[in-house]
């Protein structure tokens, strides 16, 4: 018997909203560190009083990062769990919406077992 792992990817529109997650979060981190500085040199008053905001509202500015950078990793998790056995899908969690009971997998390792010892 081999056991084998393999990702299972998320659909595109998913990794496409994870990316611009992650860049809305270094967007937001680095307005926080330095856009103050860079909106005064470049006479930008109201990008100077958004980073402002951000500096001065520091712990709802990490929420909300924590949060960007939680719903990135969300979306680009599919949960996956498939059991192949012959290149045959027996088990699928993403159709059943559950692990596989532990009775269920000593069904499936004896019924491999003998199907494997008769071939």
């Amino acid at each position: 018997m081999e056991v084998e792992g393999a990702i299972y990817p998320p659909s595109a529109l998913n990794q496409w909203m994870s990316q611009a997650c992650i860049y809305l979060l270094f967007f937001l981190i680095a307005m926080t560190l330095i856009g103050d500085n860079l909106f005064k040199s470049l006479d930008f008053p109201l990008g100077t009083r958004i980073c402002t905001f951000f500096k001065q509202n520091f712990s709802a500015t990490m929420i909300l990062a924590f949060v960007l950078n939680t719903a990135a990793q969300q979306l680009v998790a599919t949960g996956a769990f498939e059991i192949e056995i012959n290149k045959e899908i027996v088990f699928s969690k993403l159709q059943s919406g559950k692990l596989p009971t532990l009775d269920l997998l000593e069904t499936l390792a004896k019924q491999y077992a003998v199907a494997e010892t008769s071939m």
